[in-house]
């Protein structure tokens, strides 16, 4: 039951994945905006963030468990620090003189994103956890 759960999950992760590429191409045609390919690497990112995201929250055994503790803290050690500071120079211009809701790509890309990284996350745990039992 476990098994046929987590399958069905990964389809309709992907039908989500394939309803939200086929959104953002409609939008992009109709903002006459070429970038289609850049916001698919968006969507892509966000989806192997998410996978990651899920497998790292849902560890199977003892030792995976401390594993993913030690990661989950270096990772956050690195995101929380390094990697923001990085970031920062470059989401300062989507953010100034309202540029983010002025140009509505910028919007759309950003929800492409978490929509992505959202349903993969699931995903990847209801896919391990159906693992697990």
């Amino acid at each position: 039951m476990n098994q046929a759960r987590s399958v069905a999950s990964l389809l309709i992760g992907f039908l989500v994945f394939g309803l939200v590429l086929w959104i953002a191409r409609t939008v992009h045609q109709e903002l006459n905006d070429e970038g289609f390919a850049q916001t698919v690497l968006i969507g892509i990112g966000g989806w192997a963030l998410g996978w990651l995201v899920g497998f790292l929250i849902s560890p199977s055994t003892g030792q995976e468990i401390k594993k993913f503790s030690q990661a989950a803290s270096t990772i956050g050690a690195f995101v929380s620090g390094f990697a923001l500071a990085k970031l920062e120079p470059s989401l300062t211009p989507l953010f100034e003189n309202g540029r983010l809701i002025n140009e509505p790509i910028y919007g759309i890309r950003l929800l492409i994103f978490m929509i992505c990284f959202a349903i993969a996350a699931i995903n990847m745990y209801i896919y391990r956890e159906g693992r697990r039992y």
